[in-house]
């Protein structure tokens, strides 16, 4: 892990410090000159106590290769914050906890979804799930997959979104922010317990389609979409490299208190966001519940001649029954199955049996712009 940015143009005892210091004195001072008086003192806390800092992971999509260095996040932020590069995700725990010990209150994530995502579950492996000390993360669209940013409405390359967020910081006592709702994941597996959090969940085709996503493109939504159509014409004809991708998966699928009757499934998707990609919109706004959910226990051939209904909703009824066409929100999901799975982009390959259930966890401070 290598950082930049930290110390340069800064004092070596930090600006942080000093304005503790004087805050301390304010307060002694304000104590004196109103002891003996009834009314309580107004203490004000000066907002540059606290500040920014950028946290690039050189291995997301866009920042692969060296490509980071064009961005020249050091040289905007310069002695104004706080830079750190990281060249894994394993390297991001100790880079945050650096970070929030500098007290920090904007964090710019220039990475993708799996370096939010890893972020997240740093910050309530730290704090836990009801601390409300979390600090306002800004995603910097640095990554292959950018959904968080996406459906936040945060759009812009990260050299202009990490102009736009020190030009924020600068100029407002109080830093805008949307919450937004996370899912708690809990798998199960070889007598082991873990929980992680992040945005949405893909079983199935997802999990195949991110595998080969990964593998054969730099990525880009254009190129995504390219890849779904390549997958889709594979596997319909049963022909090429892509033809298993949205082939069935074994899994057993329960949904709040409803079991689905199949034994395989060719996708299940559990989502916070409503948007998946580009104009793809396949999730249906109906029912009570915390999250999207959508399970489909069809092949391809049954659901080929349907499938400008189920990319494209647009409030027509289902295009198949409940039993083998779940589109509707949930409260929670539970899958069991040997096959791996993908959160949040990241693929998780397993090859034995599991059992996930997903609900609803924390929120997370996303700057508002």
């Amino acid at each position: 892990m290598s950082a930049t940015g930290c110390g340069r143009g800064r004092l070596k005892l930090r600006l942080h410090y000093l304005l503790y210091v004087l805050a301390g004195l304010a307060l002694i001072t304000v104590t004196v000159l109103r002891a003996g008086k009834s009314s309580p003192a107004v203490l004000f806390m000066p907002f540059s106590l606290l500040g920014i800092a950028v946290l690039t992971n050189v291995e997301a999509g866009k920042n692969r290769f060296g490509r980071y260095r064009k961005f020249h996040i050091p040289e905007i932020v310069g002695g104004k914050g706080t830079v750190i590069e990281t060249g894994s995700l394993e390297e991001i725990d100790g880079a945050l906890e650096r970070i929030l010990s500098l007290e920090e209150r904007l964090i710019c994530l220039n990475g993708g979804d799996g370096t939010v995502q890893r972020v997240l579950n740093r910050m309530i492996n730290l704090y836990g799930e009801e601390t409300e000390d979390f600090p306002i993360f800004f995603p910097m669209r640095g990554g292959t997959m950018n959904l968080l940013a996406d459906n936040v409405g945060i759009k812009g390359k990260p050299d202009d979104l990490c102009r736009l967020a020190m030009e924020m910081d600068r100029r407002r006592d109080e830093l805008p922010y949307v919450e937004v709702p996370t899912l708690r994941l809990v798998r199960e597996m070889g007598g082991k317990t873990e929980k992680e959090y992040g945005f949405f969940h893909g079983s199935g085709g997802l999990y195949r389609f991110h595998r080969v996503y990964y593998r054969d493109t730099k990525g880009g939504n254009l190129p995504a979409v390219k890849l779904v159509l390549m997958c889709l014409g594979s596997g319909i004809i049963k022909r090429g490299r892509y033809k298993d991708v949205f082939g069935m998966t074994p899994l057993r699928v329960t949904i709040d208190d409803f079991e689905m009757p199949c034994d395989s499934y060719i996708i299940v998707l559990a989502m916070i966001f409503k948007k998946l990609l580009l104009t793809f919109n396949p999730l249906r706004d109906e029912g009570e519940g915390d999250f999207f959910v959508l399970s489909c226990g069809l092949p391809l051939k049954k659901i080929f001649t349907n499938l400008h209904k189920m990319f494209w909703v647009r409030g027509d009824e289902p295009p198949f029954p409940k039993e083998v066409y779940y589109n509707q929100r949930a409260s929670k999901l539970v899958l069991e199955g040997i096959e791996g799975y993908s959160f949040d982009g990241e693929v998780y390959e397993l090859d034995e049996p599991y059992r996930l259930t997903i609900e609803l966890g924390p929120k997370l401070k996303i700057l508002k712009i």
